[in-house]
């Protein structure tokens, strides 16, 4: 049963500063090399691992964009996993306030090699557009909330996280992946740019430079920050970070010198290193979960 999508009694949808038709822009960069791909990879790897999806749930993908999260989940929940084997696949809901992303999600999920979409058996996959800060499910009603690179396109992050707790029900979880703007990468990238700037008189700053948020990006997240948003009523279980010195240029031109095996060996390190101090991380993972009464 897909829960009430409506606002509780009392709720109003948020009115954004503009509309939040996103696309694909400011996602990935252009080039697209070896540490994007890694990086992005090991984060949905991670979240989805940290989120434990078992059958039977009611899983929420918020700021779904094109679905491809919300898809991965319902099918990997159609292989069952948890105590009850009859439980069925979880029901998978993806939010979002972009209907042009919406559209790409369905398309998706209509298509002959992917994912079944909505209504058909095995795979439950619903799509339902909404902004973060009133979300239009009743109180308790879902098991597990993603939150994937999303959590700074937000107009109040506050109190998204506020309706993140209000909608989970006692034991929920959420998994929140987001980029850290005082990382080991974008700290040596602004020192960087200002060393350009005073010994390179013909220098011109890049008008959006990797290391500060792009124009759709609301807030500018840092480790401490991160960690505030995972305050009461949730409480912090897990913090990993992701990811090492992404999107400076002397490491990205490195890897592309570096034949393939050795550039994995060194996108392996720098994502250990990653993991050991994820105040360094490029992107931060946190797991938060809702106390059950007593707990």
């Amino acid at each position: 049963m897909v829960p009430q999508f409506r606002p509780p009694r009392g709720r109003r949808p948020v009115k954004p500063p503009r509309d939040l038709e996103h696309d694909l822009e400011h996602t990935i960069p252009p080039e697209g090399g070896a540490d994007s791909w890694r990086l992005f990879g090991d984060m949905t790897a991670r979240s989805l691992t940290l989120l434990e999806v078992k059958a039977g749930e009611r899983v929420l993908d918020l700021a779904c964009g094109m679905g491809q999260d919300t898809l991965a989940i319902a099918a990997e929940s159609a292989g069952g996993g948890g105590p009850d084997p009859d439980a069925g696949p979880a029901l998978t809901i993806g939010a979002e306030p972009s209907n042009r992303m919406i559209r790409w999600g369905q398309g998706q999920a209509r298509a002959p090699s992917g994912p079944a979409d909505a209504g058909e058996a095995g795979r439950p996959a619903a799509w339902v557009r909404a902004y973060a800060e009133a979300l239009p499910f009743g109180d308790g009603v879902l098991d597990a909330v993603l939150c994937k690179g999303a959590m700074d396109h937000f107009v109040s992050p506050g109190r998204t996280m506020a309706e993140i707790a209000r909608v989970l029900r006692p034991g929920g979880r959420a998994v929140l992946s987001i980029a850290n703007y005082d990382s080991l990468s974008c700290r040596l990238g602004r020192l960087r740019e200002g060393w350009l700037r005073r010994t390179w008189p013909g220098h011109v700053t890049p008008a959006h430079p990797y290391f500060e948020p792009p124009p759709d990006h609301l807030t500018r997240f840092g480790y401490r920050q991160i960690l505030a948003l995972a305050g009461p009523p949730l409480r912090l279980r897990r913090v990993e970070g992701i990811s090492l010195l992404w999107g400076f240029p002397p490491w990205g031109n490195l890897l592309g010198w570096m034949p393939e095996p050795l550039t994995a060996l060194l996108l392996g390190g720098a994502a250990a290193l990653g993991r050991v101090f994820p105040a360094w991380a490029d992107v931060i993972v946190v797991r938060v979960e809702k106390p059950s009464p007593g707990g």
